[in-house]
């Protein structure tokens, strides 16, 4: 197997030439959570062989208006070894994020630098927050953490306007595959009180071998403890409720009695593109300016309690489960 599978924050995508995307996200939330920018990097193969591009597209939470920046693929470059990946005269890596994005619709350019991350860990027999489903060959996304949480330091200019990062707060994680799910919920934040808790959840619809299940995903650091759950760990979707103006989610773990209840509340949406068939042709909408509550309890006793606002939110399709 190849090495970079124990590496999900690396690039995973070297032979792969015909229907195949991998995105960066890279969330920024500025001291005192005034502002919130995301810039996801990546690249994009279509069904013919050179068809595609690369690209990075940006979000900011408060107007919720989004940019496209589209390259060449020979303008992509990405380390197998390391996190460290180039988008023209863009890069991202462990350290930091270099922009210098321009078009007719804005511009971008300065450095923001990250702190020590959080990581995951990723053990041989369950690699990332994919667990053993990193195993299964034909599953159509891919999901990796790549920080749950880290400082800021440096600046952007944004057409003219100094963006000041100095003691932010920074949050990572990608996608990779032939497409995204036909449906799901996401949401993340690390802005709660205390600086280094972090939660992120994701449900989708997965297709799997001529049919589909709901399955979750959930990590999380809180109050020093690392907390992975997913559909695979013996967790359950204990309630789901999508409603016009917020998102609620329950998962129990029977075997340890655990609780987690998710409330996210939307904010306005900017669009984002998204893959269908390694190229992004489809249009999602997607809030970095939502709030995210969250209560985590075991056998009746209160483990974790907090609010976050700046949060990340995507509710995509329609995500009917019944539990």
């Amino acid at each position: 197997m190849a090495p970079e599978l124990w590496k999900p924050e690396v690039y995973q995508g070297a032979r792969k030439r015909r229907r195949y995307f991998e995105g960066w996200y890279f969330k920024q939330v500025t001291a005192g959570a005034a502002e919130s920018w995301s810039f996801i990097p990546g690249i994009a193969r279509g069904e013919a062989s050179g068809e595609g591009y690369s690209f990075v597209q940006a979000i900011e939470g408060a107007t919720a208006r989004s940019w496209w920046f589209e390259y060449p693929l020979a303008a992509f470059e990405a380390s197998r070894r390391e996190l460290r990946i180039r988008v023209g005269g863009n890069e991202f890596s462990r350290g930091g994020i270099r922009l210098a994005l321009e078009s007719a619709d804005g511009r971008f350019e300065g450095e923001i630098g990250f702190g020590p991350s959080t990581l995951l860990p990723s053990p041989f027999l369950s690699p990332g927050v994919m667990g053993p489903f990193s195993f299964v060959p034909f599953m159509e996304c891919r999901h990796g953490l790549v920080s749950l949480h880290h400082r800021l330091s440096g600046s952007l200019r944004h057409d003219g306007r100094e963006i000041d990062f100095e003691g932010g707060r920074g949050y990572a994680e990608k996608d990779w595959g032939s497409s995204m799910p036909e449906c799901w919920l996401w949401t993340q934040s690390n802005n709660f009180p205390a600086e280094g808790d972090s939660f992120m959840l994701s449900v989708a619809r997965i297709p799997w071998l001529g049919g589909s299940f709901v399955g979750f995903l959930c990590a999380a650091s809180l109050s020093g403890r690392l907390v992975r759950e997913a559909t695979y760990s013996g967790a359950r979707l204990a309630e789901i409720a999508i409603g016009d103006e917020s998102a609620r989610v329950v998962i129990e773990k029977p075997r340890t009695r655990e609780r987690f209840e998710v409330e996210a509340r939307r904010a306005r949406g900017g669009l984002l593109r998204a893959p269908v068939k390694g190229l992004l042709s489809r249009r999602i909408a997607e809030s970095v300016d939502a709030s995210l509550r969250l209560r985590w309890s075991r056998d009746g006793k209160l483990l974790f309690e907090g609010e976050a606002p700046k949060a990340g939110l995507e509710i995509v399709g329609d995500l009917a489960v019944r539990v």
